[in-house]
């Protein structure tokens, strides 16, 4: 079985993302807006789902694992609609202002956050497909709780490390993204055989760099990602929750394993 200390892995990023989100979140809880409340919500319960799978299937509790392993069709939709009210969120707070102080790092946020979306999607995906394939289903589904290692790195040195809290936000961005790509690319090098759950992470983490500095800095870009705020938000979040059941019901379905053929009754 693969990972077998998994759990602990993933327990210490949960601690960890206490700790960096504490500064400019946490600290703050009342100031923000409800969808954050949801995202963090639900972000917290699909890493607390992560340790228990990680746990209980490593302490032969199978039964176990099956069971609260139903929760993802549960945590799934609200994960992926959290993040779509997020997204509907930013493009509303830079439509109001298209010219302030932190527009132009919250339009390169255009490019990131939905990029985290579709991977952790694609990678729920893979994990329902290949769940009768331990190696693969362990690594698809440990890669989708990865997509967080970039932003818990740049808070943390932004939210405790002063000299670094003065730079320009692209430094720790970086900084955080190599470390999650670092990450991904080590876990793919134990074994490569089962290993594209995690050069697909490393890719779309890659992509994020990339457009939050290029296309994101576009000054077209900016009043394009704003218009995503005229969207009707009711619709959105459902039709957001439709396509996340459908993903999902696709998922079980490609990955159940086929039936044993009946013998043909002897004439």
């Amino acid at each position: 079985m693969p990972f077998r200390n998994g759990w602990l892995y993933v327990l210490a990023l949960l601690v960890l993302t206490f700790v960096a989100f504490w500064p400019s979140y946490l600290s703050q809880l009342p100031e923000a807006k409800a969808a954050h409340h949801v995202h963090a919500a639900s972000a917290v319960l699909w890493t607390i789902l992560a340790i228990v799978q990680s746990w209980t299937i490593h302490h032969e509790r199978i039964a176990l694992h099956r069971k609260t392993g139903m929760a993802i069709f549960l945590l799934f939709p609200l994960f992926l609609v959290a993040g779509v009210w997020v997204i509907h969120v930013e493009a509303t707070t830079l439509a109001g202002d298209l010219t302030g102080a932190d527009s132009k790092e919250l339009a390169q946020f255009g490019f990131f956050d939905p990029l985290a979306n579709l991977g952790y999607a694609f990678l729920f995906w893979g994990g329902l497909k290949h769940r009768h394939k331990v190696h693969l289903h362990a690594r698809y589904m440990l890669g989708t709780v990865m997509f967080v290692v970039a932003p818990i790195v740049w808070r943390l040195l932004r939210g405790y490390v002063p000299m670094i809290h003065d730079m320009p936000f692209s430094y720790p961005f970086a900084v955080g993204n190599l470390t999650a790509i670092g990450i991904a690319l080590y876990l793919y090098k134990q074994a490569p055989k089962h290993g594209r759950p995690f050069l697909l992470v490393a890719a779309i983490i890659a992509a994020q760099e990339a457009t939050f500095e290029t296309l994101g800095r576009l000054p077209a870009w900016a009043p394009m990602f704003g218009s995503v705020s005229q969207l009707n938000l009711p619709f959105l979040l459902t039709l957001t929750g439709i396509v996340s059941l459908g993903i999902a019901w696709h998922g079980w379905v490609a990955g159940a394993r086929p039936s044993a053929p009946r013998a043909t009754a002897a004439a």
